[in-house]
């Protein structure tokens, strides 16, 4: 029997699919980030390994099939470092290595002109064409990039809190969800809190939550923040959009834990994909490591 295993490595966790030659679950594992420029790539490979791991359940076999969409891995210099790692630790296996981006395209759709978007800790929008070629835009990590993502609506809502603090902006109800968030009592201490975080970048991240919530209780800085998020991700759709120039409709798959648990950054998405005049097809995907599998199938 032939064995696929389809892998979707994020800024926040890695999830890996074992399955038969007909797509049939078999198995299952789940892990830390497999980022490299998140977590370095020794501790990436090993989330990896882990995944796999747990995903067959028993001592991994020599021969399978298997398709790993790593975030952070757009370069061909990290794609090659992670090919080598996989021939030396899996040699008997057919392994090839992707982005995220790509793998949910093909959950998005195998073939065609379709977009994918990605808005996580990190956040990217990739494309394919008419002709079959890749596009992308975003993805430039946190640092000058990432707009639209976790780490964005993390960050925006400090600054809310901290600019209220000093007076220089009006009290924000984000101010006590961070708080209480982070089990802080005033916002001075947010400073040693997240500076001295082994992992400030997951951590400022998962605060968007506290943004979505600020939001539904009608705050008007975390309503602020998350209508530049969707300007921001729009922005990114329409400039691939621009590029594929569709004729009607063409599916997009979201995925991420920004876009896949909150509720108004989502519709305000919509909203203003829309009022741009950007036909989509919209498809949640929950799960991109089966679009891992899908390409999988075809090695």
């Amino acid at each position: 029997m032939t064995l696929l295993l389809g892998i979707d490595g994020g800024g926040t966790k890695t999830l890996a699919l074992l399955a038969d030659q007909h797509g049939n679950l078999l198995g299952r594992g789940v892990s830390g980030s497999s980022n490299l420029n998140a977590v370095g790539f020794s501790v990436a490979c090993a989330a990896l390994e882990e995944a796999i791991r747990q995903a067959f359940a028993s001592p991994v076999p020599e021969v399978f099939r298997a398709v790993l969409g790593l975030s952070g891995a757009g370069r061909p210099e990290d794609r090659l470092r992670f090919y080598a790692w996989a021939q030396t630790r899996y040699p008997g296996a057919n392994i090839q290595i992707l982005t995220d981006a790509e793998i949910l395209l093909a959950a998005a759709a195998p073939q065609g002109a379709a977009l994918a978007l990605i808005s996580g800790t990190g956040s990217i929008a990739y494309g394919r064409t008419l002709t079959g070629d890749l596009i992308r835009a975003g993805g430039w990590g946190y640092l000058f990039g990432d707009e639209g993502s976790g780490f964005a609506l993390g960050a925006a809502a400090l600054r809310a809190a901290a600019q209220a603090h000093d007076g220089r902006a009006q009290p924000t109800l984000l101010t006590d969800l961070l708080l209480a968030r982070l089990q802080l009592q005033t916002p001075p201490q947010l400073i040693p809190n997240l500076y001295q975080a082994a992992n400030p970048r997951v951590q400022i991240a998962s605060l968007a939550e506290e943004v979505e919530k600020a939001a539904a209780a009608g705050d008007s800085a975390a309503l602020a923040i998350l209508r530049q998020a969707s300007q921001d991700l729009a922005d990114a759709l329409q400039s691939l959009h621009r590029q594929i120039r569709p004729v009607g409709s063409i599916p997009l798959a979201y995925t991420g834990g920004v876009l896949l648990h909150g509720e108004i950054l989502p519709a305000l998405l919509r909203r203003e994909v829309e009022q741009r005049q950007i036909q989509l097809d919209w498809k949640k995907e929950e799960e991109p490591a089966w679009g891992a599998l899908i390409l999988a199938r075809s090695l």
